[in-house]
């Protein structure tokens, strides 16, 4: 939802609202965070490999070496902050400051090439991948062609939202079907393909859920005996206010191409005016320009809890129908580790046809470290025998455990896929199937971590208290 002024979509008529640079400016931005870069050694891509400048100066550099010369070498500086896409740099450093050069072998660099050309940090493949969508009317609760639909290999998109909304959404979601397929290997790819409702108003949203009892809290959910997720976000007044300025630029673009047409055959045989005139015109273009990129920006970070929505049930749907079907071996996955896994991937970024996944949540990670002084996560017992009860939030009264819960799933589950490397080993799917037959949850959970309960627990806490958001952790051991 976009709030009266930072989230404010801008025309070019609003300057108030754009956030400009001088070129010196930006480029005294980018040598001060250069040089905060250098400083000391960054934490390590959780996705990619990358080649590696050892400064004598004790500072690091990583990403791709460009040009070596006995002079100096350049690279294509990387940078992947936490949660956020990846920030790639040239820099050059004199060879009389290099200590060692680390580079990857011919198959990774040449991966890595091609993961850096991929990227995407203008958003201009992404709009032409929305634009090329093959986008359909369709009838939407009764109502006919109100709708919009797209049909991928696993999921079909109907929303009432806005067509630029629904598009974005639809381009995201084939992204993350991807890169789940490409983290979680489907084993059962005839599954159905999942329907997904994107619906525009909250109010809406309730009343497909149809609820009898309490109004459900949740933004979204997945139904597995439907087969499909709902959706519900304040998506109708963004979407309308993003259609007004977008078609008011495009008529303003319009205007500014009649008139230099006009300047063009008055001003054929006088230059100096001409060139006036047409300065003036390119001027206008580009703050016109300048908008729209501010406008993404804006859009990108009012969607943003939507995509994390989507992402999360997305999750839900494809390890229920690709990876762990509940009536084929070896199970369905707990509901704990599934909410658990739902929530670290539906903060991830997906670059290059990627899942770059790793980090850890500031937020999650702050308040699970604060149960933690209050003694009040829930135990890792407490969590394998927990139920879809404790997932489920159908008033506000049930938010402060259900969070807890949550939250100790979160923990527990990005300790085991970045820590462990328990994810998507022969070992969880034996933990799934003897809890999926009836075995007991913590004598399962034992053989799966190879070690008594308590002794995991007190391993865990540890870890968290040194987990940093980007992933890394502090060793806290005597002499570190």
């Amino acid at each position: 939802m976009l709030s009266p002024r930072a989230n404010r979509l801008t025309g070019p008529n609003k300057s108030t609202w754009l956030w400009l640079l001088t070129p010196l400016a930006a480029s005294y931005l980018v040598l001060v965070w250069l040089g905060g870069a250098w400083a000391g050694e960054p934490p390590k891509s959780t996705a990619w490999p990358l080649e590696t400048i050892y400064l004598k100066n004790g500072g690091v550099l990583r990403g791709l070496v460009i040009e070596d010369t006995p002079r100096h070498v350049r690279l294509h500086y990387v940078r992947q902050p936490p949660g956020r896409p990846t920030v790639v740099l040239t820099a050059t450093v004199n060879k009389s400051e290099v200590r060692r050069i680390e580079l990857l072998e011919a198959a990774a660099r040449q991966q890595l090439q091609e993961r850096l050309q991929s990227l995407d940090p203008t958003g201009q493949i992404e709009k032409q991948r929305m634009e090329e969508l093959a986008l359909e009317r369709t009838d939407w609760q009764g109502q006919p062609n109100q709708g919009w639909k797209y049909e991928a290999e696993e999921f079909t998109l109907y929303s009432n939202a806005a067509e630029e909304i629904v598009r974005r959404a639809a381009v995201r979601l084939d992204q993350i079907y991807t890169a789940y397929s490409r983290f979680f290997p489907p084993r059962h790819k005839a599954a159905t393909p999942t329907q997904i409702l994107l619906v525009s108003t909250v109010e809406e949203y309730r009343a497909i859920l149809n609820q009898a009892g309490p109004v459900l809290k949740n933004p979204a959910l997945y139904d597995p005996t439907s087969n499909r997720i709902i959706c519900g976000s304040d998506l109708r007044r963004m979407g309308a206010e993003l259609d007004v300025i977008r078609r008011t630029h495009q008529q303003q673009r319009a205007e500014l191409s009649a008139q230099k047409a006009a300047y063009l055959r008055l001003y054929k045989g006088n230059k100096r005016e001409l060139d006036a005139h047409l300065a003036r015109i390119a001027a206008d273009r580009q703050r016109i320009d300048e908008a729209d990129r501010r406008n993404e920006q804006l859009f990108d970070r009012a969607t943003q809890q939507l995509f994390a929505t989507l992402y999360h049930e997305a999750f839900h749907a494809y390890v229920a129908n690709y990876v762990y079907p509940p009536n084929r071996p070896p199970g369905e996955l707990p509901r704990w580790l599934n909410e658990g896994l739902a929530q670290v991937f539906e903060t991830a970024i997906v670059e290059a046809g990627e899942l770059r996944v790793g980090h850890a949540d500031r937020d999650r990670l702050a308040q699970v470290r604060e149960l933690l002084r209050q003694g009040k996560l829930v135990s890792v017992a407490e969590l394998l025998k927990s139920n879809r009860g404790q997932f489920v939030v159908t008033h506000a009264g049930d938010r402060p455990g259900s969070d807890r819960y949550y939250l100790a799933s979160w923990a527990v589950a990005f300790y085991l896929t970045f820590e462990r490397g328990l994810i998507g080993t022969p070992a969880l799917d034996r933990f799934v199937q003897a809890v999926t037959e009836g075995g007991d949850p913590l004598a399962a959970f034992a053989g799966l971590v190879g070690q008594p309960l308590e002794a995991f627990e007190r391993d865990l806490t540890r870890y968290l208290q040194s987990l940093q958001p980007d992933g890394s952790v502090i060793d806290h051991s005597p002499g570190k």
